[in-house]
């Protein structure tokens, strides 16, 4: 093969690496901006977790003492809706987590 078409030759495939190349660049990018909100969700997913065993602690602590039932009332509306909250971010983690998935098992 003369040097003028293996010359061509590798114009033409580095032509068609360019779209490629960008096409894996913007799915990097994208996995980045998953994975750093996954990380945020985690961190957000912690908060409603000590919460909640500090809103039960505390709920056993009003069982020593006998709190009225409108107290334990509003302990177990605070209960339900840190529970809520942690069970809406695990979703979103969740959510994240399987996207991540989606972008990896792309990428190979």
């Amino acid at each position: 093969m003369s040097d003028l078409t293996l010359e061509a030759l590798r114009a033409e495939l580095r032509g068609q690496l360019t779209p490629i190349r960008d096409r894996l660049e913007r799915i990097e990018n994208r996995l980045e901006r998953i994975e750093n909100e996954q990380a945020f969700t985690r961190r957000a997913v912690v908060a409603p977790q000590q919460d909640t065993r500090s809103l039960k602690a505390a709920f056993n602590d009003f069982a020593r003492v006998q709190p009225t039932s409108g107290e334990i009332e509003a302990l177990h509306e605070e209960v339900n809706r840190v529970e809520a909250q942690n069970a809406e971010l695990q979703i979103r983690l969740d959510g994240l987590e399987h996207k991540v998935r989606e972008l990896e098992s792309g990428r190979s």
